[in-house]
């Protein structure tokens, strides 16, 4: 036997691979909130959105599973990426009227039914890409009117700021991945995209800036999560065919140019605005 020593090599990769996933997701909080106190909460969405968090899960699945457990669970996550969507709309519509951890709670309530359907469903991909066509939609429009908020209030910042954000966030990602890796590609799937990054920015952003930040980072993550499941999409319909390493990185590439699309559009956007205004 040339690797004798082989499983215990593969843990300890494994184990780094949580830890770079937990810090991957620790710096998009930190990075996604600071870029929100400084210039506006859409740009944090688009941070936000970059499937970091759900990519460093699927390079972990991808060392322990077969291509097509990966598979099975990337079109389980297109689905579950819906029930972020309504976490979204809900914690969005409520932080404005509510305290920001009690409208984080019946953000939570509302993404649950919606995840346990996800997770029961026998799901096709036209099936998939019809529910996802619908909750999109629908979340976009009860968000819309929410796109344009930001708040006036100037954060106060402390050295120790960064530390406790990541810190906090990095230890609960820890904690989702060590009991989704243990479950099925159908669980794993649907836990995938937990809206951990979501309610940790959210709750941050309502305490440092106000609710209207709050909202209006969310708001726009709408549009981001739907590169989210046009990356993962590509996955499940590759990765037996191309190999982990190849999907993933072209999962990754859509998500990326679709936000590079949507920051050129909001970009036009601002222009005319200002245009308008002169």
């Amino acid at each position: 036997n040339l690797f004798p020593h082989r499983q215990f090599w593969l843990s300890v990769t494994v184990s780094f691979a949580l830890l770079f996933k937990m810090l991957i997701v620790a710096t998009v909080v930190v990075l996604a909130t600071m870029v929100a106190e400084r210039t506006r909460p859409a740009m944090a969405a688009l941070i936000a959105t970059l499937p970091l968090s759900v990519g460093a899960t699927y390079v972990l699945l991808g060392m322990e599973h077969s291509n097509a457990f990966v598979s099975a669970a990337a079109l389980k996550s297109v689905a579950g990426a819906c029930s972020t969507t309504v976490f979204i709309v809900a914690f969005a519509r409520l932080v404005q009227r509510i305290p920001p951890v009690l409208a984080l709670l019946a953000a939570y309530a509302a993404w649950a039914p919606v995840a346990w359907l996800v997770h029961v469903t026998d799901w096709t991909v036209p099936g998939v890409l019809l529910f996802t066509a619908v909750m999109m939609a629908g979340s976009y429009a009860l968000t819309f009117s929410l796109r344009h908020l930001r708040s006036q209030r100037i954060a106060k910042r402390y050295w120790f700021d960064p530390l406790v954000r990541g810190g906090s966030v990095a230890l609960l990602v820890g904690v989702l991945t060590a009991l989704a890796d243990r479950l099925g590609p159908s669980a794993v799937g649907t836990l995938a995209n937990f809206p951990i990054i979501m309610s940790s920015i959210g709750v941050i952003l309502a305490f440092r800036m106000g609710p209207e930040a709050a909202a209006g980072m969310l708001s726009n993550s709408v549009a981001g999560m739907v590169g989210v499941c046009l990356g993962l999409l590509q996955v499940h319909l590759t990765i037996v065919r191309l190999g982990a390493p190849l999907s993933l990185f072209l999962g990754l590439m859509v998500c990326v140019v679709w936000n590079l699309m949507l920051f050129q559009i909001g970009r036009r956007q601002s222009s005319g605005r200002s245009d308008l205004s002169r």
